[in-house]
């Protein structure tokens, strides 16, 4: 099936894990396999995958690391990884797909920092950005606020230390909803009215 450009088989009861062979269909662009109980890990063959565009395989039982691989599929626009038990650290290398718009890890094991490079301004196409509820440490990164289209930004639930950056004039213009309360009831420093800009003091989650 080399021609396979599109599978959805979304909300289903499919199990067992995804098999090696799926990573051959190189004309692959969206793939849609959330909601179902699927097991095992992701290859790193899903790097081979370069014209996706989308990647939904959230809500079923995955574990094991995401492949830095991934960082190859450069056309990629939306991921979802949410609500699996997927560990190890955010790859880094999601810095290297300039189309994306939408990446959701929230609801697993992972742990690490929160990389810097998800915040490049090089991610000119990121609107929606959700890390919360992992086992993520160490501080937000300094250039947090540079994400020059970042609309939601969720980081709450985590083992986060230290303050939340200054954010400067001009920075998160398009910011509408940014989960801050949850953060400072965890490890963050509770002096939030010298850090937290108001702007983003008063955000409430909108589910």
């Amino acid at each position: 099936m080399n021609s396979l450009t599109w599978i959805d088989m979304e909300d289903n009861d499919v199990v067992g894990t995804i098999p090696e062979d799926f990573y051959s269909n190189l004309d692959l662009e969206q793939v849609i396999l959330k909601s179902n109980a699927l097991t095992g890990t992701l290859s790193d063959r899903v790097g081979d995958l370069t014209s996706l565009t989308t990647f939904w395989v959230s809500f079923n039982e995955l574990t094991g690391s995401i492949p830095t691989s991934i960082g190859n599929c450069v056309n990629l626009e939306e991921l979802e990884l949410q609500n699996n038990a997927l560990t190890g650290s955010i790859p880094t290398e999601f810095g290297n797909i300039q189309t994306i718009e939408f990446i959701s890890v929230e609801q697993n094991e992972l742990s690490g920092t929160i990389p810097a490079q998800l915040f490049d301004p090089a991610l000119g196409a990121l609107r929606i950005l959700y890390v919360n509820n992992n086992k993520l440490t160490g501080q937000i990164p300094e250039n947090y606020g540079q994400a020059p289209r970042l609309k939601d930004l969720w980081m709450n639930d985590n083992l986060l230390s230290g303050t939340l950056p200054i954010i400067a004039e001009g920075e998160f213009l398009f910011l509408g909803e940014n989960i801050c309360a949850d953060i400072f009831n965890a490890s963050l420093s509770r002096d939030h009215s010298a850090t937290c800009p108001s702007f983003l003091r008063n955000v409430q989650r909108n589910y």
